[in-house]
């Protein structure tokens, strides 16, 4: 049986304690995606994918944490929420900005390849639409289009996840809101 943890944290608390906030993640592999809040209509650059429009809204990111360390779940999830580091993916480039905020990372624990599964079933069931085509899908083989998706509002978007991840994953499903 899958169980879901959920952890309700304030974004203060994660500035301060950003790594232990994710440590139920120590060790873990797995796909998450984080639920991203954009404030504002901008013009962001996204590193060699140049700059583009992005409509307010809530916009969701899934990605994949296979790896040991910084490539594990709670080593890839922790960068991203960190607000200082290099910009070495689209992903951060996007979170750079002012006008951004994560508002949710949903995970399941898996050793196996499922970024472009999860990433399709969220984009075909929530009817999200992709407003950046290759955002941190430069080595997607699957069709994707994009691994950033949007939808106009972010209200209940964590819970809809995280019960779409269910419906894929065999294993354990954290989410961790901001409020």
């Amino acid at each position: 049986m899958m169980e879901m943890t959920i952890q309700h944290l304030k974004r203060p608390v994660l500035e301060e304690h950003e790594s232990s906030l994710v440590s139920v993640l120590s060790k873990k592999r797995g796909v998450y995606t984080l639920v991203i809040l954009l404030a504002a209509h901008k013009d962001i650059s996204i590193g060699r994918l140049g700059t583009h429009q992005l409509p307010e809204g809530c916009y969701f990111y899934t990605g994949s944490a296979l790896g040991k360390g910084a490539f594990s779940l709670e080593g890839r999830i922790s960068r991203h929420l960190r607000t200082t580091k290099k910009k070495k993916w689209h992903i951060d480039y996007l979170l750079a900005d002012d006008e951004t905020e994560v508002r949710a990372v949903i995970a399941a624990e898996t050793t196996r390849e499922m970024e472009c599964l999860v990433n399709q079933h969220l984009k075909r069931m929530l009817k999200a639409k992709i407003v950046m085509r290759g955002f941190g899908s430069s080595d997607c083989r699957k069709g994707c289009g994009s691994h950033l998706l949007y939808l106009n509002s972010c209200n209940d978007v964590a819970d809809k996840i995280a019960e779409l991840y269910a419906e894929k994953i065999q294993g354990n499903v954290h989410v961790i809101t901001f409020h």
